[in-house]
């Protein structure tokens, strides 16, 4: 909470820095780009999976988004279910340190757009952890699982679930009075034996950018642009190169680092030059 915290503040002061000396000669635009999953019931007739569901958004993409977007501080839900655990735990305070009203006023407000990665979406449920256990996790009191008919990926936690990013998209556009927004990642791994021919992630691309399409159309999400993650396979934190993303695959056994295209890569340079979806009838355009 405390590096969050901080986060934020270093946030505003970088906006601030940019507005008020390089936008008016440079026109550029800066803002944050917050990592989210989306959270469905895993129970939507059970009322506290219900409530879990919303606290695991405030809690992931709120706890930062809510300061910058909304009013400068922290939502109320974190506030108050941290606050009380601290205390029931013996600390004089809450362990979410606290804004000053400068700082509040300071922050609100430092965007100009919504940068969002999204990758897929869990079912919450409400757990009840010990009151001495001090964590991340107990304060939001939610556990998650995933749906076993789901289709998996090369990461344990990335399971393809496209619905979930219309509705993670409809849902900044109505906590947050639909700032511009740019997909800043969005794609899916592999794992094991290389294949050129990845249909699995044509698949993910085709129906994630379908999802974001009828967000735009259907539901009048302000979404400006998309990145896919990403152009080749590179070092994916923790995991090295063992998890493969990258619409071309780079071949580490040969020392000139050489590139090749997957079929996913075709497609989605289609997708680039029509600006849409190729109709199969017509052509690629």
């Amino acid at each position: 909470y405390v590096v969050g915290h901080n986060l934020i503040k270093a946030h505003a002061e970088a906006w601030h820095l940019y507005n008020e000396t390089y936008r008016a000669k440079q026109g550029g635009l800066i803002s944050i780009t917050i990592n989210s999953d989306w959270a469905e019931p895993r129970n939507p007739h059970n009322q506290q999976d219900v409530d879990a569901a919303s606290r695991y958004l405030k809690f992931f993409l709120d706890w930062f988004g809510h300061p910058i977007f909304k009013n400068g501080d922290y939502n109320e839900v974190m506030k108050t279910r941290i606050r009380e655990r601290s205390l029931a735990q013996g600390l004089k305070e809450s362990r979410l340190p606290e804004f000053t009203e400068s700082e509040k006023k300071r922050i609100k407000g430092t965007y100009d757009y919504f940068g969002l990665n999204h990758y897929t979406t869990v079912l919450a449920y409400n757990f009840n952890y010990p009151a001495g256990v001090m964590s991340y996790d107990s304060d939001r009191g939610v556990a998650t699982v995933t749906d076993r008919s789901w289709l998996k990926s090369g990461s344990s936690w990335l399971k393809v679930t496209p619905f979930g990013f219309r509705k993670i998209l409809r849902w900044i556009k109505e906590e947050y009075n639909n700032p511009p927004i740019y997909v800043t990642e969005n794609g899916v791994s592999e794992r094991g034996a290389l294949d050129l021919n990845d249909t699995w992630r044509i698949h993910y691309y085709r129906s994630y950018i379908n999802e974001a399409l009828k967000a735009v159309v259907l539901d009048g999400v302000d979404l400006r642009g998309y990145t896919a993650w990403t152009l080749m396979d590179n070092f994916e934190w923790a995991v090295g190169f063992d998890e493969r993303f990258g619409l071309y695959h780079v071949n580490r056994t040969d020392p000139s680092l050489s590139r090749h295209p997957k079929a996913s890569a075709r497609f989605y340079s289609q997708i680039i030059n029509c600006n849409g979806f190729p109709d199969p009838a017509t052509g690629p355009h």
